[in-house]
Protein backbone atom coordinates (compact mmCIF):
# COMPACT_ATOMS: atom_id res chain seq x y z
CA UNK A 1 0.00 0.00 0.00
CA UNK A 2 2.77 2.50 0.35
CA UNK A 3 4.55 1.69 -2.71
CA UNK A 4 2.90 4.15 -4.80
CA UNK A 5 3.68 6.97 -2.03
CA UNK A 6 7.27 5.60 -1.92
CA UNK A 7 7.45 5.77 -5.65
CA UNK A 8 5.77 9.94 -5.58
CA UNK A 9 8.19 10.51 -3.04
CA UNK A 10 11.12 9.02 -5.29
CA UNK A 11 10.58 10.15 -8.67
CA UNK A 12 9.04 13.58 -7.33
CA UNK A 13 11.40 14.82 -4.19
CA UNK A 14 14.53 12.64 -3.86
CA UNK A 15 15.54 12.20 -7.70
CA UNK A 16 15.20 16.19 -8.54
CA UNK A 17 16.40 17.37 -5.17
CA UNK A 18 19.67 14.99 -6.18
CA UNK A 19 20.07 16.27 -9.28
CA UNK A 20 19.50 19.77 -8.42
CA UNK A 21 22.28 19.38 -5.37
CA UNK A 22 24.77 17.93 -8.80
CA UNK A 23 23.72 20.99 -10.64
CA UNK A 24 24.90 23.30 -7.98
CA UNK A 25 28.60 22.54 -9.25
CA UNK A 26 28.45 23.49 -12.69
CA UNK A 27 27.22 26.29 -15.03
CA UNK A 28 24.60 25.73 -16.70
CA UNK A 29 21.87 27.59 -18.83
CA UNK A 30 19.19 24.78 -19.42
CA UNK A 31 20.54 25.55 -23.61
CA UNK A 32 24.17 24.32 -23.68
CA UNK A 33 26.48 21.29 -22.10
CA UNK A 34 26.80 22.13 -18.64
CA UNK A 35 30.17 22.95 -17.27
CA UNK A 36 31.96 22.61 -14.27
CA UNK A 37 32.91 24.96 -11.76
CA UNK A 38 33.19 23.58 -8.70
CA UNK A 39 31.99 25.96 -5.41
CA UNK A 40 31.59 28.94 -7.68
CA UNK A 41 27.96 29.24 -7.22
CA UNK A 42 27.87 28.95 -3.77
CA UNK A 43 30.41 31.67 -4.14
CA UNK A 44 28.63 33.87 -6.46
CA UNK A 45 25.09 33.43 -4.22
CA UNK A 46 27.05 34.44 -0.96
CA UNK A 47 28.46 37.49 -2.52
CA UNK A 48 25.28 38.83 -3.91
CA UNK A 49 23.54 41.47 -2.16
CA UNK A 50 20.25 40.66 -3.21
CA UNK A 51 20.80 37.07 -1.96
CA UNK A 52 21.48 38.50 1.48
CA UNK A 53 18.70 40.32 1.60
CA UNK A 54 16.37 37.63 0.38
CA UNK A 55 17.58 35.87 3.35
CA UNK A 56 17.16 39.09 5.53
CA UNK A 57 13.63 39.25 4.35
CA UNK A 58 12.45 35.64 4.49
CA UNK A 59 13.79 35.29 8.32
CA UNK A 60 11.41 38.48 9.24
CA UNK A 61 8.58 36.98 7.64
CA UNK A 62 9.23 33.65 9.53
CA UNK A 63 10.25 34.68 12.92
CA UNK A 64 7.01 36.98 13.04
CA UNK A 65 4.63 35.14 11.19
CA UNK A 66 5.30 31.84 12.77
CA UNK A 67 4.32 32.51 16.23
CA UNK A 68 1.19 34.37 15.07
CA UNK A 69 -0.39 31.40 13.17
CA UNK A 70 0.49 28.86 16.35
CA UNK A 71 -1.33 31.02 18.75
CA UNK A 72 -4.01 32.58 16.66
CA UNK A 73 -4.72 28.73 15.28
CA UNK A 74 -4.59 27.61 19.21
CA UNK A 75 -6.77 30.85 20.79
CA UNK A 76 -9.50 30.56 17.84
CA UNK A 77 -9.91 27.17 18.92
CA UNK A 78 -10.27 28.04 22.29
CA UNK A 79 -12.93 30.08 21.98
CA UNK A 80 -15.13 27.72 19.18
CA UNK A 81 -14.11 24.61 21.90
CA UNK A 82 -17.91 24.44 22.30
CA UNK A 83 -20.74 22.48 20.34
CA UNK A 84 -23.24 24.51 18.41
CA UNK A 85 -24.94 25.22 15.49
CA UNK A 86 -23.86 28.57 15.25
CA UNK A 87 -20.14 27.21 15.31
CA UNK A 88 -19.87 24.64 13.05
CA UNK A 89 -20.36 27.01 10.21
CA UNK A 90 -18.02 29.31 12.01
CA UNK A 91 -15.45 26.37 12.48
CA UNK A 92 -15.96 25.69 8.44
CA UNK A 93 -15.41 28.98 7.42
CA UNK A 94 -12.08 29.36 9.46
CA UNK A 95 -10.87 25.97 7.93
CA UNK A 96 -12.52 27.61 3.88
CA UNK A 97 -9.28 29.55 2.95
CA UNK A 98 -7.11 26.51 3.41
CA UNK A 99 -8.70 24.70 0.62
CA UNK A 100 -8.71 27.95 -1.79
CA UNK A 101 -5.55 28.38 -4.03
CA UNK A 102 -3.28 30.43 -3.96
CA UNK A 103 -3.70 32.75 -6.38
CA UNK A 104 -7.70 33.32 -5.67
CA UNK A 105 -6.69 34.29 -2.07
CA UNK A 106 -3.97 36.27 -2.88
CA UNK A 107 -6.02 38.28 -5.40
CA UNK A 108 -8.59 38.48 -2.97
CA UNK A 109 -6.36 40.13 -0.13
CA UNK A 110 -5.06 42.52 -3.06
CA UNK A 111 -8.43 43.92 -2.84
CA UNK A 112 -8.71 44.32 0.44
CA UNK A 113 -5.61 45.68 0.96
CA UNK A 114 -6.14 47.94 -1.92
CA UNK A 115 -4.45 51.93 -0.29
CA UNK A 116 -7.38 53.29 -2.36
CA UNK A 117 -10.19 51.55 -2.50
CA UNK A 118 -9.91 48.52 -0.26
CA UNK A 119 -12.49 47.51 2.98
CA UNK A 120 -9.99 47.59 5.45
CA UNK A 121 -8.36 50.87 4.39
CA UNK A 122 -12.20 52.37 4.62
CA UNK A 123 -13.15 50.88 7.83
CA UNK A 124 -9.34 52.08 9.22
CA UNK A 125 -10.46 55.61 7.81
CA UNK A 126 -14.02 55.48 9.16
CA UNK A 127 -13.30 55.05 12.46
CA UNK A 128 -10.23 57.85 12.40
CA UNK A 129 -6.92 56.28 12.13
CA UNK A 130 -4.12 56.28 9.29
CA UNK A 131 -4.79 53.79 6.34
CA UNK A 132 -1.58 52.55 5.08
CA UNK A 133 -0.54 51.94 1.53
CA UNK A 134 0.18 48.07 2.56
CA UNK A 135 1.47 46.50 -0.27
CA UNK A 136 2.62 49.49 -2.29
CA UNK A 137 4.87 50.96 1.08
CA UNK A 138 8.24 49.35 2.22
CA UNK A 139 7.27 50.13 5.63
CA UNK A 140 3.72 47.92 5.33
CA UNK A 141 4.42 45.31 2.83
CA UNK A 142 5.54 42.56 5.16
CA UNK A 143 2.66 43.46 7.68
CA UNK A 144 0.62 42.89 4.49
CA UNK A 145 1.92 39.64 3.51
CA UNK A 146 1.59 38.64 7.36
CA UNK A 147 -2.31 39.06 7.56
CA UNK A 148 -2.25 37.42 4.09
CA UNK A 149 -0.63 34.48 5.99
CA UNK A 150 -2.24 34.34 9.22
CA UNK A 151 -5.63 34.15 7.31
CA UNK A 152 -4.75 30.53 6.21
CA UNK A 153 -4.71 28.83 10.18
CA UNK A 154 -7.48 26.38 9.56
CA UNK A 155 -5.14 23.17 9.76
CA UNK A 156 -3.38 24.47 12.70
CA UNK A 157 -6.95 25.48 13.86
CA UNK A 158 -8.33 21.95 13.44
CA UNK A 159 -5.52 19.86 15.05
CA UNK A 160 -5.77 22.59 18.16
CA UNK A 161 -9.26 21.81 18.42
CA UNK A 162 -9.10 17.97 18.37
CA UNK A 163 -6.32 18.06 21.14
CA UNK A 164 -8.58 20.56 23.20
CA UNK A 165 -11.73 18.21 22.50
CA UNK A 166 -9.55 15.69 23.05
CA UNK A 167 -8.71 16.50 26.64
CA UNK A 168 -10.63 14.50 29.73
CA UNK A 169 -13.03 16.59 31.45
CA UNK A 170 -12.40 15.10 34.45
CA UNK A 171 -9.30 17.53 34.41
CA UNK A 172 -10.86 20.69 34.09
CA UNK A 173 -13.32 19.53 36.86
CA UNK A 174 -10.70 18.27 39.40
CA UNK A 175 -8.94 22.08 38.63
CA UNK A 176 -12.04 23.77 39.33
CA UNK A 177 -12.60 22.23 42.62
CA UNK A 178 -8.92 23.59 43.70
CA UNK A 179 -10.35 26.63 43.11
CA UNK A 180 -8.49 27.71 39.86
CA UNK A 181 -10.46 30.15 37.39
CA UNK A 182 -10.34 30.66 33.91
CA UNK A 183 -7.12 32.15 33.13
CA UNK A 184 -5.35 29.86 35.57
CA UNK A 185 -6.86 26.31 33.73
CA UNK A 186 -5.58 27.97 30.43
CA UNK A 187 -2.20 29.08 31.53
CA UNK A 188 -1.31 26.43 33.48
CA UNK A 189 -3.34 23.25 32.33
CA UNK A 190 -4.61 23.41 29.17
CA UNK A 191 -1.66 25.43 26.95
CA UNK A 192 1.54 23.24 28.64
CA UNK A 193 -0.41 19.94 27.53
CA UNK A 194 -0.78 21.44 24.00
CA UNK A 195 3.09 22.75 23.76
CA UNK A 196 4.42 19.65 22.11
CA UNK A 197 1.37 20.07 19.30
CA UNK A 198 1.99 23.69 19.09
CA UNK A 199 5.51 23.05 18.74
CA UNK A 200 4.57 20.42 15.46
CA UNK A 201 2.48 23.50 14.18
CA UNK A 202 5.62 25.62 14.53
CA UNK A 203 8.22 22.91 12.47
CA UNK A 204 5.50 23.16 9.92
CA UNK A 205 5.02 27.06 9.45
CA UNK A 206 8.34 27.66 9.81
CA UNK A 207 9.08 25.11 6.55
CA UNK A 208 5.74 26.75 4.86
CA UNK A 209 6.48 30.17 4.95
CA UNK A 210 9.95 29.58 4.24
CA UNK A 211 9.77 27.65 1.25
CA UNK A 212 6.43 28.30 -0.01
CA UNK A 213 5.63 31.52 -0.01
CA UNK A 214 6.47 32.15 -3.73
CA UNK A 215 3.18 31.99 -5.06
CA UNK A 216 2.09 34.71 -2.57
CA UNK A 217 4.75 37.30 -3.44
CA UNK A 218 4.81 36.62 -7.20
CA UNK A 219 1.62 37.89 -7.22
CA UNK A 220 0.98 40.46 -4.45
CA UNK A 221 4.57 42.66 -4.64
CA UNK A 222 6.61 40.78 -7.00
CA UNK A 223 9.58 40.77 -4.12
CA UNK A 224 8.85 45.05 -3.82
CA UNK A 225 8.56 47.15 -3.57
CA UNK A 226 11.90 48.55 -3.01
CA UNK A 227 13.13 44.86 -2.36
CA UNK A 228 11.16 45.18 0.73
CA UNK A 229 9.55 41.77 0.43
CA UNK A 230 12.39 39.97 -1.61
CA UNK A 231 12.37 36.51 -0.24
CA UNK A 232 14.40 33.55 -1.16
CA UNK A 233 12.19 32.00 -3.03
CA UNK A 234 12.12 34.65 -5.56
CA UNK A 235 15.69 34.94 -5.92
CA UNK A 236 15.83 31.12 -6.66
CA UNK A 237 13.19 31.28 -9.21
CA UNK A 238 14.85 34.62 -11.02
CA UNK A 239 18.15 33.01 -10.96
CA UNK A 240 17.04 30.06 -12.73
CA UNK A 241 13.77 30.99 -14.93
CA UNK A 242 14.88 34.63 -15.78
CA UNK A 243 18.42 34.95 -15.92
CA UNK A 244 18.69 30.81 -17.05
CA UNK A 245 21.65 30.54 -14.35
CA UNK A 246 20.54 26.91 -13.01
CA UNK A 247 23.59 25.88 -11.20
CA UNK A 248 23.37 29.52 -9.06
CA UNK A 249 19.98 28.58 -8.35
CA UNK A 250 20.16 25.54 -7.06
CA UNK A 251 23.28 26.62 -4.93
CA UNK A 252 21.15 29.09 -3.86
CA UNK A 253 18.13 25.92 -3.31
CA UNK A 254 20.36 24.82 -1.18
CA UNK A 255 21.35 26.96 0.89
CA UNK A 256 17.63 27.53 1.71
CA UNK A 257 16.83 23.92 3.00
CA UNK A 258 19.85 24.47 5.28
CA UNK A 259 18.60 27.49 6.65
CA UNK A 260 15.06 25.61 6.98
CA UNK A 261 16.72 22.90 8.71
CA UNK A 262 18.73 25.82 11.32
CA UNK A 263 15.35 27.51 11.77
CA UNK A 264 13.83 24.08 12.90
CA UNK A 265 17.27 23.26 14.64
CA UNK A 266 16.89 26.26 16.81
CA UNK A 267 12.82 25.35 17.47
CA UNK A 268 13.96 21.76 18.50
CA UNK A 269 16.54 23.44 21.28
CA UNK A 270 14.39 25.92 22.49
CA UNK A 271 11.80 22.91 23.23
CA UNK A 272 14.11 21.06 24.65
CA UNK A 273 14.86 23.79 26.86
CA UNK A 274 11.35 23.72 28.35
CA UNK A 275 11.07 19.73 28.60
CA UNK A 276 8.77 19.63 25.60
CA UNK A 277 9.21 15.91 23.65
CA UNK A 278 8.45 15.51 20.31
CA UNK A 279 7.97 11.87 20.27
CA UNK A 280 4.92 9.71 20.91
CA UNK A 281 7.08 8.34 23.94
CA UNK A 282 7.87 11.96 25.05
CA UNK A 283 5.19 13.84 24.91
CA UNK A 284 5.22 15.06 27.96
CA UNK A 285 5.92 18.20 29.88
Amino acid sequence: MLLPYTLGLIVLVAFPAFISFGLAFFQYDGLTTPRWVGLLNFVLVYTDELFLLSIQNSLALVIVSVPLRVLGAFVVARLVQRNGRFLSWFRAAIFLPTIIPAPAYVMAWLWLLNPLFGPLNLLLRAIGLPAPNWLADPVWAKPGLILIALWQIGEGFLINLAALQDMPPEIENAARIDGANSFQFLRYITFPILLPILLLLAFRDAILIFQESFTTILLATNGGPYYATYTLPLFIYEQGFDLLSFGTASAALWVLYMITGLVVLCLYLIARQWGIGTTDETFVI
